[in-house]
């Protein structure tokens, strides 16, 4: 036994002392009983302080357990891992009677596949493991934790050492500290014959126009071979390389220039004839050029100009796109200060592509404008999309504004093919999601109906009050799948049948069919007819582009409602609630009107007045955002907001000559736009921050440095660095001095994608100026490496007293220092503390008759023997002498004394004779007449 701190033991001396003191001046205490309590006293302290001093039990250990890591990365290949694996099954099927084994598998992440036990074979192994990336060092760690008590330790690690996340040297270090020696066999030892890789391609992060640059791209060969490097630029190709690589790590410069401004991005491709993996063949840079503000629209009609024209005239550099031509990467929004959004349907937009405007805006800076239409806002279908949380106008209307009261039946297919899974998610539960964006979007005075439609039709949720939206929304939920097709006329009739029922203003019904399985269409426009004399309004929603398209255009044109073909089911909730919110007549204000304008907007800087318009969409102010043009209903008609790093701005009515047709002619028309397009755009710095990143082993390095413009260092507490994430996330980064106006750091950067890194500096305006870079990560950095790492492999073998392997055999030797289980004994010790307190007290508080206590208990624990015929001889022997005495001292004769014989043969005593005839009374008369005497006397 040993103790963890001896120290306490010490305790013992001050309490001997104070036990000795303490005895010589207690009184009024029996002298066992004094004895008993100050010994329990010095026992129970004597307990707490050994415990205090941290005992432990030490067992040598007894056989051996060794655990294996396999590395299952990519980067090694097949034929390694038959290896590796034939390497651990035959360690395995030699371990001893006492030892055990365990394996540990690696990539990305770590996982045990056989935990440490008696398994005298691998096996085959089952856990599934990310092999995109190597991480030895969550591997060591989890072997360190997977030991069990009472066997020798060992680790064995099977890999080529090209680890890409992760400190091995550090875990290594731990292992060491405790004792665990670290073994390697290296993997990888066969170089793969012309195998090159793009290691990276480097760019200055900002540049001035036309002002003259260098592509540096790294590329690693195993061989000397000849190749070609494919330059891109945005996309588009503009050079080709011939190279000719050299054994090892080599660089080529390509120089360039580049006179547009904005955010761009190079791409180099390798190729060449001899090499075997082409995944690592692609390296990514950007380069941002500044210069005046760079403006991209997007609208559904490319040939309308009238807000392009103004942008124009104004000196802004503006790209126009249409539908389709949304960004869908990151990186490519990066080009533009602002991006403007004209009267253009959010059916246009991926889900994906709008997280990327939201993340452009809210991440870095870029500028963000909707101007509105009937293809905008409320009308356009953006309720409940991540551009709705961008604008600085609230788009759910109905819930404070008085609209006419509406009755909506929506009726989904339910047929087989609503099973089908997109993005993951079944069709059917993208129909459920879209009526459940639809409640939420109408008032509590309005009533919804949802039904599924194929054999028959199932009322999920009845035609209802929506006074308690999370009851029907928790009833759409169960929407579930039929059978067969879906059948409209039975669908029409029925729908007629429930909303000749509803007594409301505006009674609407939303058909969602398949457009390659409608059947059943003989009647159904005849209904919708009927029905839209009766003013109930049809719209059709087509799943896809098929056969029945036409009917169901038919349909609605007939019903008085629209359609609209879905050709994702992911954007179903935006087209039903835009149709729901343009039938229920609560999306667009017509009628002229004069906007009311409020002071001391920097938009409306030098405009005094502005004309009529004709018409606007509906929407509601948000708590924080400026307004500086109202309707004259008080609806917002120009807001403004700031959205994490950017600027944002809603102008509800349009810039066309459909409702402001006043507009275009107006002297000021090109000013208001112009001003409204430099107030959102993004801020450049003033060269205050020069801002470098780089990637190195999954960490992103961001260096900031911060100096005036006569090179005094500044500092940089009030920057604020963003990062945009490839999966539309963001993050922001804490900077930390490392030398005056030297600021760095870091965050983790293992996902695949672009990394967009922002860094915002307050203005004087109390605005943001930032400044953007990032990097790429075009291929996981497993496929990067060619060769196995041996000095790393070899450094944890030295640091922990392992060695390389080369025998199967080896990794069972017995360790250096085989250790000792140990247990700590102070819980016990502490058990028998609590169970000694109550006696402590008990005898110092209660003076009980210990000794009688004690013999009472003795006798009674003391083993029985049986009386004998000795005993009972005994006692009526001594009845006779107490009978003679009393007969002697009454003056009378002496009674004949009875004499018992024994029988030794036989164990039971033979019975006593009875008395004579002349004896004066039986025993027990005698005795009661000398009682009776004695008495009298």
């Amino acid at each position: 036994m040993r103790f963890t701190n001896p120290a306490y033991l010490l305790l013992f001396l001050p309490l001997i002392v104070g036990l000795v003191y303490s005895f010589r001046h207690v009184h009024g205490m029996a002298k066992a009983r004094k004895r008993l309590a100050f010994g329990a006293r010095f026992l129970l302290a004597g307990l707490l302080i050994t415990a205090l001093a941290g005992p432990e039990a030490r067992r040598p250990n007894e056989g051996l357990c060794t655990i294996f890591l396999l590395d299952r990365s990519d980067s090694v290949a097949d034929a390694d891992n038959k290896r590796a694996k034939e390497f651990i099954d035959q360690a395995m099927r030699s371990l001893g009677p006492n030892d055990m084994a365990g394996v540990v598998t690696f990539g990305k992440n770590a996982m045990v596949d056989a935990a440490p036990g008696g398994r005298r074979e691998l096996g085959q192994v089952l856990s599934e493991v990310d092999g995109s990336a190597s991480d030895l060092a969550a591997a060591i760690r989890l072997a360190t934790a997977s030991f069990p008590d009472g066997k020798s330790r060992r680790i064995v690690v099977l890999s080529d050492g090209n680890e890409t996340a992760g400190d091995a040297s550090e875990a290594a270090q731990v292992a060491a500290t405790d004792g665990i020696p670290i073994d390697h066999v290296p993997l990888g030892l066969e170089e793969r014959r012309g195998e090159a890789s793009v290691v990276s391609l480097e760019a200055p992060d900002e540049i001035r126009a036309s002002q003259p640059f260098d592509l540096r791209v790294l590329v690693d060969s195993t061989v000397e071979q000849i190749g070609s490097l494919d330059i891109d630029r945005n996309g588009v190709l503009i050079k080709k390389v011939p190279i000719r690589l050299n054994p090892g790590r080599n660089a080529i410069v390509i120089p360039d220039t580049l006179k547009d401004t904005g955010f761009h991005r190079y791409r180099a491709t390798l190729r060449t004839q001899n090499d075997r993996d082409n995944r690592n063949n692609v390296g990514l840079g950007f380069v941002a050029v500044r210069g005046k503000p760079r403006i991209l629209v997007l609208q559904q009609k490319p040939s309308e100009t009238s807000l392009l024209s103004a942008l124009r005239k104004s000196g802004l550099d503006v790209e126009l796109g249409g539908p389709g031509s949304a960004p869908t990467k990151p990186e490519e929004l990066q080009a533009y200060d602002a991006v403007f959004l004209n009267d253009i349907n959010a059916d246009t937009f991926r889900v994906a592509q709008m997280k990327i405007i939201q993340a452009a805006v809210r991440d870095s800076g870029v500028g963000f404008a909707m101007v509105g239409g009937e293809n905008s806002f409320l009308p356009g279908g953006y309720y409940g999309t991540p551009i709705a949380e961008v604008l600085p106008v609230d788009l759910n209307i109905r819930q404070r504004k008085t609209f006419p009261s509406t009755s909506i039946l929506i009726m989904a297919d339910a047929s087989g093919s609503m099973g089908m899974v997109e993005d993951g998610v079944m069709k059917i539960r993208l129909a459920a999601n879209a009526a459940e964006e639809t409640v939420k979007l109408l008032s509590p005075m309005d009533r919804v109906g949802v039904a599924g439609s194929s054999d028959g039709i199932e009322f999920v949720a009845p035609m209802q009050k929506l006074t308690d939206k999370a009851a029907v929304i928790a009833q759409i939920r169960k929407l579930g799948l039929g059978g067969g097709g879906i059948y409209v006329r039975p669908s029409m009739a029925r729908a007629e049948q429930e909303l000749n029922k509803e007594k409301t203003q505006v009674r609407h019904f939303i058909l969602l069919a398949d457009g390659n399985d409608a059947d059943s269409h003989e009647g159904s426009v005849e209904i919708a007819l009927r029905m839209r004399v009766n003013k109930i309004t049809t719209s059709v929603v087509s799943i896809g582009d098929g056969k029945d398209v036409g009917f169901l255009k038919t349909l609605a044109a007939a019903g008085g409602g629209r359609f609209y073909l879905a050709k994702k089911a992911s954007q179903l909730p935006a087209i039903f609630t835009q149709d729901a919110a343009i039938m229920s007549r609560s999306a667009i204000e017509e009628g002229a009107f004069l906007p009311k304008m409020v002071m001391g907007e920097e938009i409306l800087r030098g405009i005094d007045g502005v004309p009529p318009l004709l018409a606007y969409c509906l929407t509601d102010t948000r708590p924080l955002s400026r307004v500086g043009m109202r309707t004259h209903k008080d609806d917002p008609l120009l807001a403004t907001w700031q959205y994490g790093l950017g600027t944002s701005l809603a102008f509800t009515s349009d810039a066309q000559a459909r409702w402001a047709s006043r507009w275009i002619g107006w002297p000021g028309f090109d000013a208001f736009w112009s001003q409204a397009a430099r107030s959102v755009s993004r801020r450049a710095t003033l060269n205050d921050y020069q801002v470098a990143v780089r990637n190195e082993g999954g960490k992103g390095q961001v260096e900031v440095k911060a100096f005036d413009r006569l090179g005094n260092p500044m500092t940089a507490t009030n920057a604020k660095v963003r990062i945009a994430t490839p999966d539309g996330g963001s993050r922001e980064v804490g900077l930390a001095q490392q030398a005056p106006g030297v600021y760095t750091g870091s965050f983790e950067s293992t996902a695949l994608g672009s990394y967009i890194v922002t860094v915002a500096e307050p203005d004087p305006q109390g605005g943001q100026r930032v400044t953007a870079s990032g990097f790429s990560i075009p291929y996981p950095p497993e496929y990067r490496t060619t060769r196995a790492n041996r000095p790393l492999l070899q450094r944890l073998s030295s640091v922990t007293g392992g060695a390389e392997l080369a025998k199967p055999l080896d990794a069972l030797r017995p360790v250096p220092n085989p250790g000792a289980s140990i247990t700590e004994l102070w819980p016990l010790l502490v058990f028998l503390a609590a169970l000694l307190l109550p006696v402590d007290v008990g005898v110092r508080r209660l003076a009980l008759p210990l000794g009688e206590i004690l013999a009472k208990l003795w006798a009674r624990l003391r083993p029985q023997r049986a009386p004998t015929v000795a005993t009972q001889v005994e006692v009526v022997g001594r009845l006779q002498q107490a009978k003679r005495r009393a007969s002697t001292e009454a003056g009378g004769e002496p009674a004949t004394p009875v004499v018992v014989e024994r029988t030794p043969e036989r164990p039971a005593p033979a019975p006593a004779p009875r008395p004579t005839a002349g004896a004066t009374g039986s025993t027990a008369k005698g005795l009661l007449d000398a009682k009776k005497k004695r008495r009298e006397d």
